[in-house]
């Protein structure tokens, strides 16, 4: 089940592809950096994920947060069609991250979990019932198609759910025109 969802995620990922007008993208930017056209905000308000003391915020350059990790076991790269360069998937032994590039500067697109042995700073895991989920993360949230989806800043954070159990966790950066 968990590779139908992670498949299902991809296939949607790909679906976003298609001829785009990049003429009208413009991100924030945190950063004084007036050499790039294009640069991206990373909010403090946002859901984060943590693993091993290192915390993982959406959007936020990639390269200190692999180097905090270490080696992945896999990683895997394709030409973006959703943004510029390449989109990159780090695989790590419960979870994978998945980053978008932007003038040569790579940032946190998402954070996909693929197993119980890992939660969300709330305490909520794969295989947590719905009801924890209420209680961690209260009543502001969307379902649709089996998910539950919360947003907080630049973040949304999707529950799959069946049978009233947590099958799945994304962490998902909001990127202009997300």
């Amino acid at each position: 089940m968990k590779k139908i969802v992670v498949l299902l995620f991809l296939i949607l990922f790909i679906a976003g592809c298609g001829e785009k007008n990049s003429d009208n993208t413009s991100f924030q930017s945190d950063t004084n950096n007036t050499s790039n056209t294009e640069s991206v905000s990373v909010s403090d308000k946002g859901y984060k994920f943590e693993h091993n003391g290192v915390i993982i915020k959406m959007n936020a350059q990639s390269a200190p947060v692999i180097d905090a990790l270490g080696e992945p076991k896999e990683y895997f790269e394709q030409a973006s069609c959703a943004f510029q360069g390449l989109d990159k998937f780090y695989y790590y032994s419960s979870f994978e991250i998945n980053t978008y590039e932007i003038n040569g500067v790579d940032y946190i697109l998402g954070v996909n979990f693929k197993d119980d042995s890992i939660s969300t700073i709330e305490g909520i895991y794969i295989g947590s019932k719905l009801s924890d989920v209420n209680e961690a993360y209260g009543g502001d949230y969307k379902d649709e198609n089996g998910s539950r989806t919360y947003t907080l800043g630049d973040t949304k954070l999707q529950f799959i759910v069946e049978n009233n159990i947590v099958t799945a966790i994304n962490y998902i950066a909001i990127v202009d025109g997300n």
